[in-house]
């Protein structure tokens, strides 16, 4: 399946300075999958090792410290591979080999073959290493597949993508037929999810009961990773967190609250489990927002936030049979409102986009703020085609934002007399593939 972190590979392999490349990301996110196909279009060589697998690679890394030892030692074991700028060097699960992190700096200067690693729990591992080579290679996280993605997996032509691109773009409606089954797909992606093996099963079975069985696996192995890389205390602590997340987000106020994990207990107590999440890839988190001015950085209210799922997919996929029931027959259960906030979250989250949310009273809310080519933008998410809420409205007659977006189930268009902007949710990510750098 097409991943467009395939063509910024081949940016960075054309790159006469390039470092190490380091991508992290949550387990099954197609990590391994993506760089073996760009091995195989873009090198004439790669060798690859795995450090849970090849225990005794790990101790050569482990005893050897300098570069020479380590290039010497691999062309020995390597001895039908070139070690040379059309080898690619992928190191997979480095995170089980810290001294092999470590090495990257020196391996960096020294190895003449370019250099790839990747990891299931790679955002944890370099948060722990304190001898983390940060200056010396290069950081990416994937994600799970967005929804442009998905729909070039479904067969979606770069034709009728260019036409959406394009109504997007000129702010016109799209033909009533082709708004309808956007939708549709829309609605598909919010149960799929972005998990690579997920979609790929329901292109092949169109089978929701085959995509649960799987998306519930992969969470399970989820929480086997939790045992296996934290200590039995924070692992049980994790694992408390981030089955409560469904929990936090059915209540009226979705603000994350320690007492929902365990009750009596506080952030201290769960603070560190939250972060070892949030390094691991699985949750995205959003703060509060005390005022709206700029820098926004400054507004934010660390100890007040909601949580959301990575992959809107494998939210749904902790549900109860009878709630999943009513999310699939379109009625509107109590986790309806979440998953449509979820999604949007993640999709911001595919584009590097830090949200918060914002609210100025106990019965206002602003689901999301964002910066948007500069500017502080509010973002309202609605599961159907209702107008905007009231408090959307007051907000922005009161801060008169450049612009403000509500996305719904409706076509493109725009209300003149509150100066709001109204797109289908499953235009969020043409929105934020058009956004003007403000730094060129």
């Amino acid at each position: 399946m097409k991943r467009t972190i395939l063509n910024q590979l081949r940016i960075w392999k054309q790159k006469p300075d390039k470092r190490p490349l380091i991508i992290k990301g949550a387990r099954q996110v197609g990590k391994t999958y993506i760089i073996r196909e760009f091995a195989r279009t873009a090198y004439q060589d790669m060798v690859e090792i795995n450090f849970e697998r090849d225990l005794e690679l790990k101790r050569i890394f482990e005893k050897a410290h300098k570069p020479k030892e380590l290039l010497e030692y691999l062309q020995l074991s390597y001895l039908d591979k070139s070690f040379d700028s059309q080898t690619l060097l992928f190191m997979d699960e480095i995170q089980a080999c810290p001294d092999a992190l470590t090495a990257l700096k020196f391996m960096a200067e020294e190895f003449p073959c370019d250099i790839i690693c990747s990891g299931s729990l790679l955002g944890v591992a370099i948060s722990r290493t304190s001898s983390y080579p940060m200056r010396y290679v290069e950081t990416w996280e994937m994600k799970p597949m967005s929804f442009m993605e998905f729909l070039m997996a479904m067969g979606i032509s770069e034709a009728l993508l260019d036409q959406l691109r394009e109504a997007v773009f000129l702010k016109i409606p799209l033909p009533e037929v082709l708004h309808e089954k956007m939708n549709e797909l829309f609605k598909t992606y919010l149960i799929v999810g972005g998990m690579p093996e997920v979609v790929k099963k329901y292109k092949e079975t169109k089978s929701y009961i085959e995509c649960l069985r799987i998306q519930r696996g992969i969470v399970n192995d989820y929480l086997q990773d939790m045992v296996k890389y934290a200590d039995g205390a924070s692992a049980l602590k994790i694992r408390e967190c981030f089955a409560s997340i469904p929990l936090q987000l059915a209540k009226e106020n979705q603000k994350f609250q320690y007492s929902v994990v365990k009750k009596g207990y506080n952030a201290r107590y769960y603070d560190a489990s939250l972060k070892w999440l949030a390094d691991s890839g699985l949750i995205i988190k959003v703060n509060r927002l005390s005022h709206i001015a700029k820098p926004i950085t400054a507004q934010v209210e660390l100890a007040v936030f909601k949580i959301f799922m990575a992959d809107c997919g494998l939210f749904l996929s902790q549900l109860n049979d009878g709630d999943i029931k009513v999310v699939l027959d379109d009625e509107m259960g109590i986790y309806q409102g979440a998953l449509y906030e979820n999604v949007v979250a993640q999709m911001l989250a595919q584009y590097h986009k830090t949200c918060y949310y914002y609210e100025p009273s106990q019965s206002t809310e602003i689901d999301f703020i964002v910066e948007y080519e500069g500017e502080i933008i509010p973002i309202e998410v609605k599961a159907g085609v209702h107008t905007a809420s009231i408090s959307f409205r007051n907000y922005v007659k009161k801060y008169q934002p450049k612009q403000a977006y509500r996305f719904s189930k409706k076509n493109i268009g725009y209300d003149e007399v509150h100066q709001i902007h109204y797109f289908p949710l499953y235009t969020v990510e043409f929105l934020l593939e058009q956004e003007k750098q403000i730094l060129q």
